[in-house]
């Protein structure tokens, strides 16, 4: 079951706020017969647009109409369980990544001519499974290229290139950092003079940053954040792009923020803490620093 609750629509701001400020049930959907492991929402230009991912290999996108959610579409072709569900940057079109236990990554595309929802895979993208999918930002160059960004029980990070000619993707790079399985990859919503950025994390404690200066003409340059001492298991980047959380089982979430030198810095969970954040906090470009 996937609850939806109290949300800051910024287009309607038709949220409902509580004097306390406390979140509220809005909905529940029920479509799933098993763990739901992701969501994700659409552009508020396509109006209230949910997907789900879930154990029993199902993705789900929902709609509200008068208030009310209901499931508008159903896809069942992935053959283990949904690992993970991304709408694409609103830029994109109508676009919906998934990523699947079985290896593969599936994508929908709504086509505004029939009004149907065309799919297509991505087939053994990751040996043993994909745990996560992630588009790169979009662009208000209608030429520029779609990529999405893979994590996977093969250990590696993997950049996938659409041709929009043959419509066909194929993987452009492969990105090294982890002895382990790669739990979630995920790709920085804003680029910064061309420069874009991916954080990787995986249950090695890896938690890896990968960036290039020009996407087309440039490598992928790595730097190890930080080697955690337990597995990590999801990091993403803040709409702005200079915040990062991470999440562990260490049942802790951590946020970095970057500084206007390019690093780095754990903020810390305790005022007393701040006074050592400059001393020994910031990963630079010498590598990682605890």
């Amino acid at each position: 079951m996937t609850t939806i609750r109290q949300r800051i629509d910024t287009q309607h701001r038709d949220a409902i706020v509580r004097p306390n400020g406390q979140s509220f049930p809005l909905a529940e959907l029920s479509g799933h017969v098993g763990p739901v492991w992701k969501v994700s929402w659409a552009h508020p230009k396509y109006g209230g647009l949910l997907a789900s991912a879930a154990y029993d290999k199902k993705v789900i996108i929902w709609q509200e109409l008068n208030g009310r959610w209901q499931k508008s579409y159903e896809w069942e072709a992935h053959e283990a369980s949904t690992t993970c569900v991304a709408f694409a940057p609103h830029q994109y079109g109508l676009m919906l990544a998934s990523s699947s236990a079985d290896g593969d990554i599936g994508i929908l595309r709504y086509d505004t001519v029939t009004g149907q929802w065309q799919s297509s895979k991505i087939q053994k993208c990751h040996e043993q499974g994909v745990n996560s999918v992630s588009w790169a930002p979009g662009t208000a160059d209608l030429s520029a290229k779609k990529r999405l960004v893979s994590a996977g029980n093969d250990n590696k990070v993997k950049i996938w290139l659409l041709n929009d000619t043959t419509n066909e993707w194929t993987c452009e790079k492969v990105l090294s950092g982890h002895t382990d399985y790669v739990r979630e990859a995920s790709w920085c919503p804003v680029t910064n003079k061309g420069q874009h950025s991916i954080v990787s994390c995986g249950i090695d404690g890896n938690l890896v940053l990968f960036r290039t200066a020009n996407i087309e003409t440039d490598e992928w340059k790595s730097k190890l954040l930080e080697k955690a001492p337990c597995p990590l298991y999801h990091a993403s980047f803040s709409p702005c792009g200079s915040f990062l959380s991470v999440s562990g089982d260490d049942n802790m979430i951590t946020i970095w923020r970057e500084n206007l030198q390019g690093q780095w810095i754990k903020v810390p969970r305790e005022n007393k803490e701040r006074e050592g954040m400059n001393a020994g906090g910031a990963v630079g470009a010498g590598g990682a620093q605890r």
